[in-house]
Order: C-alpha cells, then sequence, then structure tokens
C-alpha cells in the first residue's frame, strides 16, 4: 500500500533525507568486511579447513589405509588405493582428496582409528585448474608440517 505523500513530502524531499540519515548512520561505523587478501581474516575455533595429514616420529603417514574415511565421506572425495606389503602389511599406494568436491563436514576426521586425518585452519588454496585441487599423501604431510610451524613446534 502506497504511503499518502503530501506537499511537504514533494518540496523537500524527505525519502531523500530519510536515505542520507540511514547513509550517515552507518558512515560512522566500524567496517564489517575485511579486504581480503590484503587484510587477514580470523579463524574461527572451529572452522574447519583443509585436511593435514598427521605423521609418526619417522616422518611416514599415520594412515593404515582402513578405508573409513573414504566411506563415511558423504561427498565421496576421497580416494584410497591400497596394496600388500612383503611381509603382509597394508600400503597405501595412493591417497587423494578431491579440495573442490569436499564439504568440509569434518567425519573422515572422526571416522579416522588411527587420528592421522585433520580438519586444519587454512582455507586459501587457490589452484589454475580442477585437477589441482586434486590432493595427495604428500600435500597432506606438507600441510601438517606447515600446522606445527605455525604452532610453534
Amino acid at each position: 500500500m502506497a504511503k499518502n505523500k503530501n506537499i511537504f513530502d514533494y518540496v523537500f524531499f524527505t525519502e531523500i533525507l530519510q536515505g542520507m540519515g540511514v547513509t550517515l548512520k552507518h558512515m560512522f561505523k566500524k567496517p564489517v568486511t575485511y579486504k581480503y587478501p590484503y587484510e587477514a581474516t580470523p579463524i574461527f575455533e572451529r572452522f574447519r579447513g583443509v585436511h593435514y595429514m598427521k605423521t609418526d616420529e619417522d616422518g611416514n603417514p599415520k594412515c593404515v589405509g582402513c578405508y573409513l574415511c573414504e566411506r563415511v565421506c558423504p561427498s565421496e572425495c576421497i580416494h584410497i588405493e591400497t596394496d600388500a606389503g612383503p611381509n603382509g602389511e597394508r600400503l597405501i599406494r595412493k591417497y587423494e582428496i578431491e579440495l573442490d568436491r569436499c564439504i568440509y563436514c569434518g567425519f573422515c576426521e572422526e571416522a579416522c582409528p588411527v587420528d592421522a586425518i585433520h580438519m586444519g585452519r587454512s582455507y586459501d588454496v587457490v589452484r589454475p585448474t580442477r585437477e589441482g585441487y586434486r590432493v595427495n599423501m604428500k600435500f597432506l604431510v606438507d600441510k601438517y608440517k606447515e600446522y606445527l610451524k605455525d604452532k610453534g613446534e
């Protein structure tokens, strides 16, 4: 329903003045946006970023290739291939995560029985091609090293 305007509204442009009042009110407030990538944004405590793979004391990935993370992943972005080693142990031949398909739900982290895969804090992985978002075990271990370096260990 249209508001009835009187001659006062037409002569003094009251709607424009009301709009300018709103603009002036917000002009002196603290900005709520960040100039990304020039300005770092705060990362909240519960944020789940790019994954990392923990390693043991020798630097080997802790993953045992049990396929639990692959099975619980709702976006089916984790791909694991294993092989039998010379002593019957399970060797991980391929461990890949498609970061562009991942919904960062953290189910893989919860399902891991050996506490190997974790959700990191980084979010600024930019690649020129879609294939660049398919990361392997080496990338995940390097992310763990970055995590330790950032943490100061």
